[in-house]
């Protein structure tokens, strides 16, 4: 008799444990399926940034008119007076259609009257801030050596001038 009492007490305990741990695990899901529903409102604009270029003159360099100074402005605002509003980085790309390197033709470029470095036809990055109106004035010195040319179909038939522009990134 003992036994038995022994053998029933271990039964209503198994069933009580596995009445809690269905308990525990019907709970956690009837919990996980309760969601909240909240509206957020926001009045927010996207940044208009501004790189306005402007273009000087065509030239025309050959045997007779060697040399020539194409001029161009970067600059941070618009026709309107409207500045960026945000900080920009830019650099200049310079791309001559020959496809020869050393076809005779000479570049140099200055900044504001200071000479900027040109490597793999790409300058450095420049920065222009939304803080202030700010233009950069920039020069190109094309020179063209005819000794250093032998076929008068290679020279330079376009240069093209890029500017390509990004947001500055923040250090935070």
């Amino acid at each position: 008799m003992k036994e038995k009492l022994k053998n029933r007490k271990k039964e209503i305990m198994l069933v009580f444990i596995i009445a809690i741990v269905l308990i525990f695990f019907f709970s956690g899901f009837s919990m996980g399926k309760g969601f909240s529903r909240k509206n957020v409102n926001g009045n927010t604009e996207i940044a208009k940034p501004i790189l306005q270029v402007e273009n000087g003159t065509n030239l025309e360099i050959n045997n007779i008119n060697n040399k020539g100074i194409y001029e161009f402005k970067v600059k941070n605002y618009n026709e309107q007076g409207e500045k960026t509003d945000v900080d920009l980085e830019y650099y200049i790309e310079i791309l001559n259609y020959t496809g020869k390197e050393n076809n005779g033709i000479e570049l140099r470029l200055f900044k504001n009257d200071q000479e900027v470095q040109i490597n793999g036809n790409k300058t450095e990055k420049f920065v222009l801030t939304k803080d202030e109106m700010k233009e950069d004035n920039y020069k190109l010195e094309i020179t063209y050596d005819k000794s250093k040319n032998t076929n008068m179909q290679d020279i330079v038939k376009q240069l093209q001038i890029k500017v390509h522009s990004e947001q500055k990134q923040e250090v935070v």
